[in-house]
C-alpha cells in the first residue's frame, strides 16, 4: 500500500509525494498570476509604454520558476541571474514561446 503525504508551502503550492516510490507531483494555482500578467498587458495597451530602460517583461509563478529550472537548467532565483543578459534574453524567449500567456506586454 503507498503512502501519500500532501505538503502546503506557504507560495500556494501543493506537493504529493508518495513514500514508497519517491515519485512526487507539484501544483500552484495559477489563476492570480494569469489574471495580473492580463492586467499589465491591458494597462499598457490603454495606457502605452512610457520607455524608462527597463519594463516588466512578465510574472513567473514558482512553479514555472522549478520548470525552467529543470527544463532548461535556468535558476531564476540565483544572486547572478539578473547580472546575465543573456540568461534575461533566453527567459524572455522561453515565456514568449512557453508561457506567452504570463507576458507583461
Amino acid at each position: 500500500m503507498s503512502s501519500i503525504k500532501n505538503i502546503n508551502t506557504s507560495g500556494g503550492m501543493t506537493t504529493k509525494i508518495n513514500t514508497d516510490t519517491g515519485e512526487f507531483q507539484v501544483d500552484q494555482d495559477s489563476k492570480p498570476f494569469l489574471e495580473a500578467a492580463k492586467r499589465e498587458r491591458d494597462l499598457v495597451e490603454k495606457f502605452g509604454h512610457k520607455d524608462t530602460g527597463y519594463r516588466k517583461a512578465c510574472t513567473i509563478p514558482d512553479i514555472v520558476a522549478v520548470d525552467l529550472l529543470y527544463k532548461y537548467k535556468i535558476d531564476i532565483h540565483s544572486p547572478d541571474f539578473m547580472h546575465d543578459p543573456a540568461e534575461i534574453r533566453k527567459v524572455i524567449g522561453i515565456m514568449k514561446t512557453d508561457y506567452a500567456h504570463l507576458m507583461s506586454y
